[in-house]
């Protein structure tokens, strides 16, 4: 099978390259829109579970920010469309491949306790889906073009998620 170059690989639709963290604030700004029209129960939130949702949304931030600045000072894109520069394979990375992706879901998570509402659980489906059929694929078809056996062995030895 002959490998594409990564300027070769067509891009996914438009509307699947909104970047990452917009997707999933859009999927829980409908889940929030939804719960305010069609609240299900638990509409109230316990002081403890609104404060354990902040502090995964707080955690998820700060992990994801941490993880984004890792990438600019290795000076490779964020961008998982784009060209990367580098590989980057420890910290965080030694254990996932996509532990950026894991810090979108845990504040997504932190924000729907905080809500206290089930609709954004629902609407979190969209964004993980996107992600696991569309962009990871495409960062990997990527990662093999420029990397080649580099990146292999990497998906040999970490896993896609945890």
């Amino acid at each position: 099978m002959q490998s594409q170059s990564p300027s070769m690989m067509q891009k996914p639709a438009v509307l699947l390259m909104m970047p990452p963290p917009l997707m999933f604030a859009f999927a829980f700004g409908v889940g929030a829109a939804i719960h305010r029209f069609m609240p299900l129960p638990p509409a109230a939130v316990a002081g403890e579970a609104f404060w354990a949702g902040g502090a995964l949304l707080a955690a998820g931030v700060c992990a994801g920010l941490s993880l984004a600045a890792r990438f600019l000072t290795r000076r490779t894109t964020l961008n998982p469309f784009a060209n990367p520069a580098e590989m980057v394979v420890t910290g965080p990375y030694g254990l996932s491949r996509n532990p950026m992706y894991l810090t979108l879901i845990v504040a997504y998570l932190g924000g729907t306790l905080m809500l206290g509402s089930v609709w954004p659980l629902v609407t979190l489906a969209v964004p993980v889906a996107i992600l696991t059929r569309v962009v990871i694929p495409f960062e990997e078809v990527r990662m093999l073009a420029v990397f080649g056996g580099r990146y292999r062995d990497y998906q040999a030895r970490v896993r896609r998620w945890l």
